[in-house]
């Protein structure tokens, strides 16, 4: 593997700050200028599985990006077909959430979905006068990389702490999240704060959406909540402190008012 093409593979499966469909679309551009080099592409498959397997919309791509791998002609017409496919999912997903959103003017999300993302801008070229709060989303702040998008893209955004959405959620309409898994029980996996966002809309009568594509939906119920590196939290080592670090977290269904899927 060349050094240009190991850097470029490394800065996407390390990345720790773009939602699930975003990683994809990148890891769908690297695939593009790797294609034709049958050796990349084995050496770059468990790279991809062992960092970034966690992601439902991930495994879900790398298995179709396997079953047209033996065929680069194949391989190549799904590469390009990809992102034009990406686009009308989020279309039909916008089609079927607006009838929710045309009476509104005010969201308040987490995170930085891709899906979430397109959804804001198609919205936003209906309703100039929209305005998005958006939680930083600790401890990689992707919420920031949300707001910025949303910012440069002319919508009227405000950036909050994750701890201040109690404040806020009484001057927003809704709350609109993405999902990182849907289980087969209803239950939605998303980065953490999610949960409180969603008790908060219970609480005071706000509605929570969720917008995701199919391919975040599972088989099963299984979710288990894991700790990541307590360093990115607080790195000094204290005598008798705990320190925990956990991404993403279960929201029951009931707290849910409707999923959205193509």
């Amino acid at each position: 593997m060349s050094k240009v093409k190991s850097h470029k593979l490394d800065r996407i499966i390390s990345n720790k700050t773009l939602g699930s469909s975003e990683l994809v679309q990148l890891l769908n551009d690297y695939f593009l200028s790797v294609y034709k080099d049958k050796a990349e592409l084995l050496r770059s498959v468990p790279l991809i599985k062992a960092k970034l397997g966690h992601f439902k919309d991930v495994n879900y791509y790398m298995k179709n990006l396997k079953s047209t791998a033996q065929s680069e002609s194949r391989l190549l017409k799904f590469l390009i077909g990809h992102s034009a496919f990406q686009k009308d999912k989020v279309e039909i997903i916008f089609q079927k959430i607006y009838p929710r959103l045309k009476n509104l003017n005010s969201l308040i999300t987490l995170s930085r979905s891709g899906t979430v993302l397109e959804i804001l801008k198609l919205w936003h070229q209906e309703n100039k006068n929209i305005r998005v709060v958006v939680c930083e989303s600790r401890p990689k702040f992707e919420g920031r990389l949300m707001a910025e998008s949303l910012a440069d893209s002319g919508i009227k955004t405000e950036l909050i702490t994750d701890a201040m959405m109690g404040i806020y959620i009484s001057k927003v309409d809704a709350a609109l999240i993405g999902a990182d898994v849907i289980l087969k029980n209803g239950n939605v996996v998303n980065k953490v704060g999610s949960k409180s966002l969603a008790m908060l809309c219970k609480a005071y009568g706000k509605p929570c959406f969720v917008a995701a594509t199919k391919s975040k939906l599972s088989t099963t119920n299984e979710f288990k909540l894991k700790n990541e590196d307590p360093k990115e939290i607080f790195s000094r080592k204290v005598q008798n402190l705990a320190v925990s670090n956990i991404y993403f977290e279960g929201i029951d269904k009931s707290l849910i008012n409707k999923i959205f899927t193509d």
